[in-house]
């Protein structure tokens, strides 16, 4: 419905909102426009369950304003930009800055508020790894467990003789394209099957679970990087079968609850209940900050131990470096040097170890613990220029925690 015009008031309003102004949840990502407006009202057209925070405590967030907007910051090709630039440049819907625990910047835009509940993408890979954290922990779950072993129905897919670990680091052996643009690709597919792309005459019907077991295997678990989406919803029905308790529950029990989170958050389901731990969390901006600064301050959030802290200081030192350079030629680039640890990008710099959780579109918590910086963002950047600007976005994170250290 490409002449849907979503900064109009009369989207999606009225009872019915009229023909000309409705949205389907399949239409979400055929136009930047549309996904724009998806990315905040996502609830509104595609089914979901709560990730409640009720009854909690809210962690206080103290501020310290600091005007930022005029701040000059690096791009990756050496130039610069103000923050002010960056946010439009970005397409940011929302940016938060915490020094030492507090809040130093705060901006909404592009009709977000303070309470609005924005679609993190693939940050919700990061969330899904700190809940594995505490399974394991628990004694409910162990990395090196054998994916088969807790879900048969994967005994005869790519998945037969992958671990946890495998799918936590992204080097299952998968034949997989991880492509939303092109229909015939697995990524699309996988999109499809979630409501979020118009599905094709020829597809069969199922859910992502069913698309999990008709997979091949393509090369030896744990020696390539390859990112695949479809590995850390798979991780969910493993923590499923593990504990005998749906993700959302899980989300809630393990992490959301022990967060202090403001608003309750939600997941994004496929038609079979399936949770879209690929990037399907939806939560406000501050719960996002509150995230990373959990992160940040190893694993412990107002004088509790939310995530271990031994995961975290792996998740910093122990990326497969040589299995990500064997992806050179897809993930060379912007993300030279890095490594992929329990769904946590890690970059290690001249004097520090940056970790971040990305996600599609602009979305991201970055965290340098040196500096006692934390930045939250929220972008729906159309594709092209998220590809173009996402390596300028870390280069002005990282010089934005200098200007603040």
């Amino acid at each position: 419905m490409s002449d849907v015009d979503v900064t109009d008031d009369r989207v999606m309003r009225g009872f019915p909102p009229p023909p000309e102004q409705r949205v389907a949840a399949e239409q979400a990502y055929s136009d930047p426009r549309l996904t724009h407006w998806y990315m905040q009202h996502a609830r509104q057209v595609s089914p979901t369950a709560d990730v409640s925070s009720r009854q909690q405590p809210v962690l206080a967030l103290p501020e310290e304003p600091l005007d930022l907007d005029a701040v000059r910051v690096g791009k990756a090709d050496g130039t610069a930009w103000t923050v002010r630039e960056m946010l439009a440049g970005a397409c940011v819907d929302g940016m938060l800055v915490l020094r030492e625990g507090r809040i130093v910047y705060e901006r909404y835009l592009r009709g977000m508020t303070p309470e609005t509940p924005h679609l993190s993408q693939s940050i919700t890979k990061a969330v899904t790894s700190c809940v594995v954290a505490g399974l394991v922990e628990a004694g409910s779950l162990a990395v090196g467990d054998a994916v088969a072993a807790h879900v048969p129905e994967l005994a005869h897919s790519a998945y037969r003789d992958a671990t946890v670990r495998h799918l936590l680091d992204m080097t299952v052996a998968i034949r997989y394209e991880d492509d939303l643009d092109r229909p015939q690709y697995d990524g699309a597919r996988l999109c499809r099957l979630q409501g979020v792309q118009p599905a094709l005459a020829d597809d069969e019907p199922g859910s992502a679970y069913d698309f999990a077991t008709t997979t091949r295997t393509e090369g030896g678990h744990g020696a390539l990087f390859h990112y695949v989406s479809l590995n850390t919803i798979v991780l969910g029905w493993v923590m499923e079968r593990a504990t005998g308790l749906s993700v959302p529950e899980l989300v809630r029990r393990h992490l959301w609850s022990r967060l202090g989170a403001e608003h309750d958050a939600y997941l994004l389901l496929d038609g079979a209940g399936s949770a879209q731990l690929d990037g399907g969390l939806a939560c406000s901006l501050r719960d996002l900050a509150r995230f990373g600064l959990m992160l940040a301050q190893g694993g412990r959030l107002d004088g509790v131990q939310v995530v271990p802290e031994r995961w975290l200081d792996d998740v910093r030192r122990n990326g497969d470096k040589a299995a990500f350079a064997a992806a050179a030629e897809t993930w060379g680039g912007d993300y030279a040097g890095c490594s992929y640890r329990s769904c946590f990008w890690v970059r290690e710099l001249a004097d520090h170890t940056v970790f971040s959780a990305v996600g599609w579109l602009g979305q991201r918590v970055y965290v340098n613990q040196e500096a006692g910086v934390v930045i939250a963002m929220f972008s729906s950047s159309p594709q092209e220029l998220y590809e173009e600007w996402g390596a300028h976005v870390f280069q002005s994170c990282e010089d934005l925690a200098v200007v603040l250290a």
